[in-house]
């Protein structure tokens, strides 16, 4: 059995790692490189193996850095199946359809998209996917609604991909199920030098009474699957709790709305349904130039939940430009800001911002950085997931900085384990 590594060895974004089982051909996940200003040419780059050849892909959650590449790997060839969890292959669609009206349709197009997704065979946690003598298994990765971890059984190893983890107070997703025993563990490090600070209802709580107070506009840049939902869910319970601290909050987003609806038919999965479905339920939406000509002149209390979350583009970008000048607005960044992106040059004080089709904005108002909202496991939380049954598993980190990997390698270490950080192309015989 042989791993290649290939996404998110350099870099943050793009998961792609290869299996060679026997004479099957097995890619976990199928992920765009994002952020990064070789954005282009790390997504054209030639694969180590024939598209065509690739007999299933294991998608392990449905952000596009895990799934984004799929529609491609179609447009060159691929025609095998790709197995992920309900909620994932609904998700899937839900950023594919997006993404394909962003790329470049050399790189793929609608017709792509709709292909890939019916490739797509639904698998639950805990329910085998059997390919000859290999066994593939989903288990609950908490992180974002239906996100897996994913076990491999094959010639006596048992091999784990962690995928993305999430943490285990996440106000919305379940905790993930522990790591299984395993061989080989091939995980994430996204936050791998970091322990988490703040806590995100307080933090949410004292950013919506000081836009009520002050009658301030408040824009909260989100991505659209998973940080949305989650919080649309705790400005429904502060709201309902606090009716004196009243606050008009919209959402601006297609395939944030369209997120809303997969999240709300699988409510059951998530720790507070009731109050989640009631939230997605009850959202006002801007959905037609009238309806954002009228927001726009509006003044505070006033909230607008609209993505993206790294201001890399989407319809956050009308937003900034609207109330740049608005001494009193407030911009609140909850959540991870890659390198290279307008997000991460306002978290170093930038406040000049260039987006992806020459817009800019100048930002006056005030900005709030949290990484209380992260759906990521943070160090603390990765050691106990990976070392609690595995002080001698060969583990292998993906997926972080630089630095994240190389701090995380060395407390690994501390706790007896075998740690390497792959590069792009490198294979190990296992």
């Amino acid at each position: 059995m042989n791993i290649t590594f290939w996404g998110a060895t350099d870099e943050v974004t793009g998961s792609m790692t290869f299996l060679e089982i026997g004479e099957k051909l097995i890619l976990v996940d199928a992920g765009m490189a994002q952020g990064s200003s070789e954005i282009e040419r790390l997504n054209t780059l030639k694969l180590p193996f024939e598209e065509k050849s690739i007999d299933a892909i294991f998608i392990t959650h449905a952000h596009l850095d895990h799934s984004g590449y799929l529609p491609r790997l179609v447009k060159k060839g691929f025609r095998g199946h790709i197995y992920c969890t309900p909620p994932t292959a609904q998700l899937v669609k839900v950023i594919l359809d997006d993404s394909a009206s962003l790329v470049d349709e050399n790189f793929y197009s609608d017709k792509e998209v709709v292909a890939a997704c019916h490739m797509i065979n639904a698998r639950e946690w805990n329910w085998p996917v059997k390919i000859d003598d290999s066994t593939f298994t989903f288990i609950p990765a908490g992180h974002i609604l239906g996100a897996s971890s994913l076990l491999i059984e094959s010639e006596g190893k048992r091999i784990v991909f962690s995928g993305d983890l999430g943490r285990q107070d996440d106000p919305i997703i379940p905790a993930p199920a522990p790591c299984p025993q395993a061989d080989i563990i091939i995980m994430e490090s996204t936050y791998g030098a970091k322990a988490r600070k703040g806590n995100a209802n307080e933090e949410l709580e004292n950013f919506l009474l000081d836009l009520s107070r002050k009658h301030a506009v408040g824009i909260i840049a989100s991505f659209a699957v998973a940080r949305a939902q989650m919080l649309l869910t705790l400005i429904y319970e502060y709201l309902g709790t606090h009716p004196d601290n009243k606050i008009r909050v919209y959402m601006d987003g297609p395939m944030m709305k369209e997120a809303n609806r997969v999240y709300k038919r699988f409510a059951h999965q998530t720790k507070c349904p009731e109050d989640l479905f009631q939230a997605l339920d009850n959202i006002e939406s801007i959905d037609f130039v009238r309806q954002w000509n009228s927001i726009k002149r509006k003044e505070g209390p006033l909230l607008i939940i609209s993505s993206s979350g790294m201001l890399t583009g989407g319809r956050i970008w009308r937003h900034l430009q609207n109330w740049q000048h608005d001494p009193d607005a407030v911009l609140f960044l909850p959540g991870y800001q890659a390198e290279g992106t307008p997000g991460r040059a306002l978290a170093m004080g930038e406040r000049t911002l260039q987006g992806p089709r020459e817009e800019q904005a100048s930002w006056s108002g005030k900005v709030i950085l949290s990484e209380a909202f992260s759906s990521h496991a943070d160090q603390d939380e990765l050691i106990n997931w990976v070392s609690r049954e595995n002080t001698k598993a060969r583990v292998f980190l993906l997926h972080g900085e630089k630095e994240s990997k190389k701090v995380l390698q060395e407390k690994l270490k501390d706790n007896l384990l075998d740690v390497e950080v792959p590069f792009r192309g490198q294979t190990f015989k296992i």
